[in-house]
């Protein structure tokens, strides 16, 4: 096809004789006052060879006079027969016309010649290329080719008798016709059908990319018109849609839309677009099987891209869907399918084989931490792939599963926890079978029953808890952080503690609704407890009011200090991990909604038969979670400084109990070597992580401290999902016997202010904060300031509402601001 080409050449290449330098023009009239336009009609009547017209007609168009330009064009237009050559020679005239006299051409033109210039079995590639030129120079007059526009589709439309232009199929016409809608706008139909039809041409498999260029550049077009919330979704959508609409035969060069990103595809927008698929089984799997064939492409010379990452975009938009898979409810199965799929097309051959290892590698180091029975069955497939990317993502899976060369006779357990259906929901999930033995050849499951698009996550968690009447109730706008604590006596621990509990609004927003519960069949001990406990929620309920509603600067912990035992009064340095424990124990711990709704997670320490298989579970609930922290010693041989993701992990990881730690096995009926690990099953809404630095020291028998530098990760994940970093506890000192607590925080929820700095809260003193303590890489001036304390709110958790105080608190503040006028 030569319509591509001949729209980016200049015209006097294209019809070379009539590109000569012209004189001027001759009388009105000559030879015996017959006009330029009957000689026209004449020549081409006449029995002389085509060179011989050739010639004569370039004389003829060269003396022409401009008054008589649209004789010349009637002239060849109407003729009652258009022979091939008379077609062709007749769109060389007009073509050198337009050259000499454009206005007069353009502006004598009529819609009614567009089915002239293409009669059967015509030139095509010439005819549009004069159109094309014709609407170019008639809109840079200012004048509208709206009219030329629409008759030159429905042209097309008759000719290949259809009704719908998105249908027409991969021809010059319609290549032609899209250079037309690129360079000439007022030609173009309305937007909706214009950008169906582009992304329609530009998934046709039958057209050259060449050809589709012009396409790529509206489309382009319309998404910079978009705003940025608006033009990812729009471009995806579009993708998609094609892809959808017919899976077996679509062109791979739909993904040079993604070229139009400039960061890569949000999990967020991907997650929404597809969850209408969601309703339909095995849509998604087969979505990502068809961009699963496509190999990686370049943007095309044409089409200027800041495209940000280094993986090609396909890739990551495979990455992002992967993502968006993994938060679908009881979506292992889904994953396991989309993962067996890309190493099933890696074992063939071509291209597209070949780009699979890498973005098996790529899927597995930046997508969504997945359970190891999803992961594991691809080890038999990467084995026989000739790929270092292969071969380093099976020494991965087996690293993590706790195997480092050949597969185990027994499915072996996941490397992370699988994610929970919803946040509070301590149920277990539901646990797959493993196979004994791995297949010989990848066999492709079955595509899952996927749930409705209502239950996507992130779907709001059940509350035991109501919003307070707006008739008794004050609204508080949260805000960063702006009330510190006075030290009283040694209290900085506690102070640290409380600004971490005042800026979790999940907490707050519940407290003041919070009524502690009696256990049934409660003890003596149970009912102290219990007396107690009413006294704590009243007392941080009357804390927050003050921390919400004062005038001043910062306020005290007097009244908490007074109410608990000997110990929080005696102006000894308390442990900060150990209040936190004591005062969610006070607060009903996880038996009791407060708790439980929040800071509650459920957990299973299991362990596996290295023989049989089996696998014994014991499952517990917990609202803080340690974390073992190295030696100086061992990270400064490593040179790596650890992470609080690496150390989460580490927590979480597979590995074989020592010989000499034999447990019996219950199918066995013997002692077994074993395999243990942990999952967390339901992770928390907001994870308190407690980095373990204070150790006994049996030599000197006391605790002593480990200063380990650790980088605090802002973001951290547990299966699918996210967690995001707002509040970190920290404690300088140089041994375990001393040393003072002061943190760095800010709200756990967006603040309608837009503030979304850090501060300093050192007990009565608030600052802007300096964030390279959590860098891992302190100073020798702050070496001793060691973070320990870690909060962390889920970010798929469901929005906090409007924090209500009651309004019989505004009188006690009063009171307590008084006291300190």
């Amino acid at each position: 096809m030569t319509a591509a080409v001949s729209a980016y050449a200049p015209y006097g290449q294209q019809f070379g004789q009539f590109a000569q330098p012209y004189g001027q023009p001759a009388s009105p009239g000559f030879a015996g006052g017959v006009s330029v336009g009957q000689r026209l009609r004449r020549m081409l009547l006449e029995l002389k060879p085509l060179e011989q017209k050739q010639m004569e007609a370039q004389s003829l168009v060269q003396q022409c006079p401009a008054q008589q330009v649209g004789d010349c064009m009637r002239a060849i237009l109407e003729q009652p027969v258009q022979l091939p050559w008379m077609h062709t020679l007749g769109v060389q005239i007009l073509t050198e016309l337009l050259r000499l006299f454009p206005q007069i051409v353009a502006g004598q033109f009529q819609k009614a010649y567009i089915p002239q210039l293409f009669p059967d079995s015509a030139d095509v590639d010439l005819a549009a290329a004069f159109l094309h030129s014709l609407l170019r120079t008639k809109e840079a007059m200012g004048q509208s080719c709206q009219e030329e526009g629409g008759k030159f589709q429905r042209l097309l439309l008759k000719k290949t008798q259809l009704a719908d232009l998105r249908k027409v199929p991969a021809c010059s016409a319609r290549a032609w016709m899209v250079q037309i809608w690129r360079d000439v706008t007022s030609a173009r139909p309305r937007a909706e059908l214009l950008v169906e039809c582009c992304a329609r041409y530009l998934a046709d498999p039958n057209d050259s990319p060449m050809a589709k260029i012009p396409c790529l550049e509206i489309l382009k077009q319309e998404f910079s018109m978009r705003g940025p919330a608006e033009a990812e979704p729009w471009l995806l959508s579009t993708l998609f849609e094609q892809v959808c609409r017919d899976p077996a035969n679509h062109s791979a060069d739909l993904q040079q839309l993604l070229w139009f990103l400039d960061r890569p595809p949000s999990v967020h927008a991907v997650r929404a677009l597809l969850a209408g698929l969601a309703q339909e089984k095995g849509r998604l799997a087969t979505l990502w099987a068809c961009l699963c064939l496509w190999a990686p492409q370049p943007p095309p010379d044409a089409l200027r891209s800041n495209w940000p990452a280094e993986s090609p975009p396909i890739h990551v938009l495979l990455r992002a869907m992967l993502v968006a898979y993994s938060q679908l409810p009881d979506s292992k199965l889904l994953c396991r399918t989309c993962l067996l799929s890309v190493a099933a097309i890696a074992t063939g051959q071509g291209q597209i084989a070949q780009a699979q290892p890498a973005l098996l590698l790529m899927l597995h180091k930046e997508g969504p931490v997945l359970p190891a029975d999803v992961w594991m069955p691809l080890a038999p497939l990467l084995d026989h792939l000739a790929s270092p990317q292969a071969a380093e993502l099976a020494h991965r899976l087996r690293a993590a599963a706790g195997f480092a060369s050949a597969p185990p006779r027994v499915g072996q357990p996941p490397m992370y926890a699988a994610a929970p259906q919803e946040f509070h929901s301590h149920q277990p999930p539901h646990q797959m079978a493993f196979a004994h033995q791995m297949p010989q050849m990848p066999q492709m499951p079955q595509a899952p029953q996927l749930p409705q698009a209502s239950q996507l996550p992130p779907a709001p968690s059940s509350t035991a808890f109501l919003p307070l009447p707006a008739e008794s109730s004050l609204v508080v706008v949260n805000d960063h952080p702006k009330v510190g604590l006075q030290n009283t006596n040694n209290t900085c621990y506690m102070n640290s503690f409380i600004q971490a509990l005042f800026l979790t609004d999940a907490f707050i927003w519940r407290i003041f609704s919070f009524q502690l519960q009696l256990k049934p069949n409660a003890s003596k001990i149970d009912k102290e407890d219990f007396e107690f406990g009413k006294k704590v929620v009243d007392l941080l309920q009357h804390q927050f009011a003050k921390m919400a509603l004062t005038k001043h600067k910062h306020t005290d912990i007097w009244d908490i200090l007074q109410a608990f035992p000997d110990a929080y009064r005696s102006g000894e340095q308390q442990d900060v991990t150990e209040t936190i424990r004591f005062v969610f124990d006070k607060l009903g711990g996880s038996d009791q909604p407060l708790i439980r709704e929040v800071f509650a997670g459920n957990l299973q320490e299991k362990l596996q038969c290295k023989v049989c298989g089996t696998v014994k579970e014991r499952e517990e609930t917990f609202m803080d979670l340690v974390l073992s922290v190295p030696t100086e010693q061992q990270v400064t041989a490593s040179g790596v400084v650890p992470t609080t993701q690496m150390l989460l992990n580490e927590r979480l990881k597979f590995e074989e109990l020592d010989d000499d730690c034999l447990v019996t096995c219950e199918r066995c009926q013997e002692k077994r070597k074993m395999g243990k690990w942990c999952e967390i099953v339901s992770p928390p809404a907001h994870l308190c992580i407690c980095l373990n630095r204070f150790t006994f020291n049996m030599e000197k028998m006391d605790f002593t401290k480990e200063k380990t530098p650790i980088k605090v990760d802002e973001g951290l994940r547990i299966g699918a999902y996210e967690y995001e970093l707002y509040h970190v506890i920290l404690h300088t000192g140089k041994d375990a016997s001393s040393g003072h607590y002061y943190a760095i925080g800010r709200r756990s929820e967006p603040v309608p202010s837009g503030d979304n700095n850090w501060y300093t809260m050192d007990d009565s003193q608030l600052k802007p904060a300096d964030l390279g303590l959590l860098a891992g890489r302190p100073s020798e001036k702050l070496k001793d300031d060691n973070p320990y304390v870690l909060f962390f709110r889920c970010k798929q958790a469901p929005r906090t509402p409007e924090f209500r105080v009651p309004k019989s608190m505004k009188d006690f503040v009063k009171k307590e601001d008084k006291k300190q006028d």
